[in-house]
């Protein structure tokens, strides 16, 4: 029986997405998601590629072991002056999200390091990370902490469409609070129930500051825990 693929509908980024593996066409792996770039266009903010390795993992490591074991490796192996830039797999090289992410090409030499932000000219697209949207704090229309980015939801062509927030924990990360059908019913009620007061934002409500690492939404929300199935 083959499995879904969940770029068919919409689906959420941290709980279907990210720690996947990728592979290649022909079954061989290639990496684990680490993040996704995140890129500002037209149509608002679209997930464009997959993001690999320690640049891209590390930064999702909250408090100062974070911010010592990027250093760390920023120091290690100074000849390499790509170091510190995550490998990049082009969404146009995605086939299908089921259990794993599948590509559509072999693996040879389909990891390339992404562009370097620092040297972006003022033509070229802006390219955000996931990862650093999930530490950003929320804050409602009266400027009151609301919690933090959790997830984010993406639609078929992986724009983003809403944010959810709250405070969180590992049980959210599995999805017992968003999804009917996850795990035992007993579990799921509980894990419900301690989610309770998380919230999903359409992303027009939102006004995400990149420069002042927040979120603000506008006026009260409808708070919500549904999930695609």
């Amino acid at each position: 029986m083959s499995l879904e693929n969940r770029f068919d509908q919409e689906y959420d980024a941290v709980l279907h997405l990210l720690d996947r593996q990728v592979l290649d066409k022909d079954g061989l792996f290639v990496c684990k998601v680490d993040d996704l770039e995140l890129t500002e266009t037209e149509h608002g903010l679209t997930a464009t590629a997959l993001l690999a390795g320690s640049p891209a993992l590390l930064p999702r490591v909250s408090g100062p072991a974070g911010r010592v074991a990027q250093e760390f490796w920023g120091k290690m192996g100074d000849e390499q002056a790509d170091r510190r830039l995550p490998y990049r797999i082009d969404f146009a090289l995605v086939e299908e999200l089921t259990s794993a992410v599948t590509l559509t090409v072999t693996r040879h030499k389909v990891l390339v390091r992404a562009p370097d932000p620092e040297e972006r000219d003022d033509e070229e697209p802006v390219r955000r990370r996931l990862g650093t949207l999930l530490r950003f704090p929320v804050l409602d229309a009266s400027g009151r902490t609301e919690g933090k980015v959790l997830d984010v939801r993406l639609d078929e062509e992986h724009r983003l469409t809403s944010l959810r927030i709250g405070k969180g924990s590992i049980a959210s990360n599995l999805g017992y609070d968003r999804n009917e059908k996850q795990g035992p019913a007993l579990v799921r009620a509980f894990v419900r129930w301690l989610h309770r007061h998380q919230q999903e934002v359409a992303i027009q409500d939102a006004t995400i500051d990149w420069e002042d690492r927040v979120v603000r939404i506008r006026g009260d929300r409808t708070r919500t825990q549904s999930t695609p199935a």
